[in-house]
């Protein structure tokens, strides 16, 4: 008579080896997918944010966020172009907030729970970028993407207004839930006066500045500076190639 199917014994082996197989690949496989969200979720953000900027310079028919009249116009860094920090001005920043609400759909003023949170990794002086994510002004929009704005640069007027560096913007993916790290769910842009976003490290963020993620943030490398992996991440079509 000829034996037909498995034994239980066989089953049980099967499933075994199946589980030892997932235990290994489904953390590097889910780690992969995580990775893969992040450059799309950044570049939507960046794309919300800009295109709420520029619907407010036209509503007010001007080219720079400070001829607007809801930004201070001064800052207390040095310089416009090397990503000095400065004492923050983020209190005068609620009329401005208050009207980019009229072009972007926010939920809240306020970072998550109401609580200021703290960002790991951004105490490194690689890559000045201004103030930091508990010093800036918060703004959570409804596709719970948080963006924590810091004005705290004196624009130089005597050039056009995408070479006018005003801060710096925090954009937390995940806003609420962790692990709040720069480089793994916040990462951070420079901001200029035309409402545009560069990411820290790309190859025009800040002129002048030593700071390129070829240096701080290389593929296939543990970052010395995580700021940097914002620019690893929109001058690789947008994928995590860092680790």
């Amino acid at each position: 008579m000829v034996k037909k199917g498995f034994t239980l014994a066989e089953v049980l082996i099967t499933l075994s080896i199946i589980g030892v197989v997932a235990a290994i690949t489904l953390p590097t496989l889910m780690s992969n997918t995580t990775d893969a969200q992040i450059g799309p979720k950044l570049a939507k953000a960046v794309s919300m944010f800009q295109q709420a900027n520029t619907a407010l310079l036209n509503e007010n028919s001007v080219d720079t966020l400070t001829d607007t009249g809801l930004l201070d116009s001064s800052g207390t860094a040095a310089s416009s172009e090397e990503g000095e920090t400065g004492a923050s001005s983020s209190s005068s920043l609620s009329a401005y907030i208050n009207a980019l609400s009229n072009h972007m759909k926010v939920s809240a003023f306020t970072y998550p729970a109401g609580t200021a949170q703290s960002a790991t990794g951004d105490d490194t002086t690689t890559c000045a970028t201004g103030a930091s994510f508990a010093a800036g002004t918060p703004v959570i929009a409804n596709d719970g993407i948080l963006y924590v704005i810091n004005k705290d640069v004196t624009p130089d007027a005597t050039k056009p207004a995408h070479k006018q560096r005003i801060g710096n913007v925090y954009v937390d993916i995940n806003a609420a839930a962790k692990p709040n790290a720069i480089g793994t769910d916040i990462f951070v842009f420079s901001w200029w006066n035309d409402g545009s976003l560069r990411p820290v490290g790309s190859s025009n963020w800040a002129e002048g500045t030593a700071c390129t993620w070829q240096d701080a943030c290389p593929n296939d490398a543990v970052a010395t500076d995580y700021k940097a992996c914002t620019g690893a991440i929109f001058e690789n079509n947008l994928k995590v190639l860092y680790k």
